[in-house]
């Protein structure tokens, strides 16, 4: 079979999608059945082959950020359907409802394929960046209207693909909601070096040493739609404690503020180049904060109990639902910033060695990235 991914939001900088795509590009390289494309933008055409089996096309995409190696919007669908033309792929996955979701609706509209078509739903853009956008600033009844009818058309289109997949019981319950019925879960995993322990890394505090300092970190997107204001308001008060040592590693519009904090129980790591150099930090640290409210599947989360460490996170979005699955005390209501210290203190406070390996069993429970995949490719075989 011949599957082919587009996503405007892959790239080299890029977070859990460049996570997800990296994950199947390397499974496809390993096997001889299947042909795997992925197209996604940047600043020039470029085709390249790592393996026999396996495509990875770069189109023209205008720049989002300030930022030349940040997000970019995908234009040059010329080259797209190209791709398509020349492949005539069993399946296309539209990793995006930017320009992406209404290209490969045309195609199937206009008669010029007609395979299977899937969305993957790696963001929540109602919740996540409309409904935000309707509360702030002037007009807010204008810009209600405008989100309601951003979300209505929204949802009208996601329920126009075969299938939508998500990584989460709570998105697909969401979508569901919406009247986007034909929806398939499919959870992510995470790369089997991530559960190899690195013991020469693991703090003091998670081996069970009490007056040993407690080590924080968050890792991601410093964006607001991952709650870092409110990782910024309640930072202050955690810095307070003098057991306590903060590290923040990302990119994002945030960046500036947090590389401007000098403390010296804070450090800023910017933005990490390679999985060692990822697996390294979550191997250092004792606890993870994750403030996002709109996770649709958590898995920076997953890969930091896969490392050991023991989360805090919203009760809501998919990093709540992988600590329900713990019925874990470290959940708080999301925007809280109270809530969110108490559970960080909870938190510190708890019996770390005995968490740390709860987390590490629900993060075995999930399984590898291949495992993931395997399961994707197999529920896709099931529908093309």
């Amino acid at each position: 079979m011949v599957f082919l991914d587009i996503n405007t939001f892959y790239g080299p900088r890029a977070g859990g999608i460049r996570t997800y795509h990296r994950a199947k590009l390397e499974w496809f390289a390993k096997q001889n059945d299947h042909v795997y494309c992925l197209i996604y933008p940047g600043p020039e055409y470029r085709v390249e082959k790592p393996s026999p089996g396996v495509y990875l096309v770069q189109v023209y995409g205008k720049t989002l950020t300030a930022d030349p190696s940040g997000y970019r919007l995908m234009l040059d669908y010329r080259r797209v359907a190209q791709w398509i033309r020349k492949l005539n792929p069993d399946v296309i996955e539209a990793g995006d409802a930017w320009l992406t979701s209404w290209f490969c609706l045309w195609l199937r509209a206009a008669n010029l394929w007609n395979g299977l078509l899937v969305s993957f739903y790696h963001s929540d853009p109602v919740p996540s960046y409309l409904m935000p956008w309707s509360r702030r600033g002037s007009f807010r009844k204008i810009r209600a209207w405008i989100a309601s009818l951003g979300s209505n058309l929204f949802y009208s289109i996601q329920r126009r693909f075969d299938r939508t997949a998500t990584a989460s019981h709570v998105m697909e319950d969401s979508l569901r909601r919406h009247r986007v019925t034909r929806v398939r879960r499919l959870p992510f995993g995470v790369h089997a070096s991530i559960f190899e322990r690195i013991h020469s890394f693991e703090p003091l505090r998670r081996k069970g040493a009490a007056d040993a300092p407690v080590r924080f970190l968050y890792a991601g997107r410093l964006d607001r739609d991952k709650g870092i204001e409110l990782l910024l308001e309640i930072l202050p008060a955690l810095l307070e404690n003098p057991s306590f040592r903060v590290t923040v590693a990302g990119r994002g519009a945030y960046a500036d503020r947090f590389a401007s904090i000098k403390h010296e129980r804070f450090r800023f790591a910017g933005f990490l180049e390679g999985r060692n150099a990822l697996a390294a930090l979550y191997h250092s640290h004792d606890i993870f904060l994750a403030p996002g409210p709109h996770e649709t599947f958590g898995l920076a989360v997953l890969e930091s109990m896969a490392s050991g460490l023991v989360a805090v996170a919203p009760s809501s979005g998919g990093s709540g639902e992988l600590l329900s699955e713990l019925d874990s005390p470290f959940r708080f209501m999301a925007g809280n910033a109270r809530g969110f210290l108490e559970a960080i203190h909870r938190a510190a406070s708890a019996d770390l060695p005995l968490a740390s390996e709860k987390h590490r069993e629900l993060a075995r429970r999930y399984g590898t990235w291949d495992q993931a995949v395997e399961r994707m490719v197999a529920a896709w075989r099931e529908l093309a």
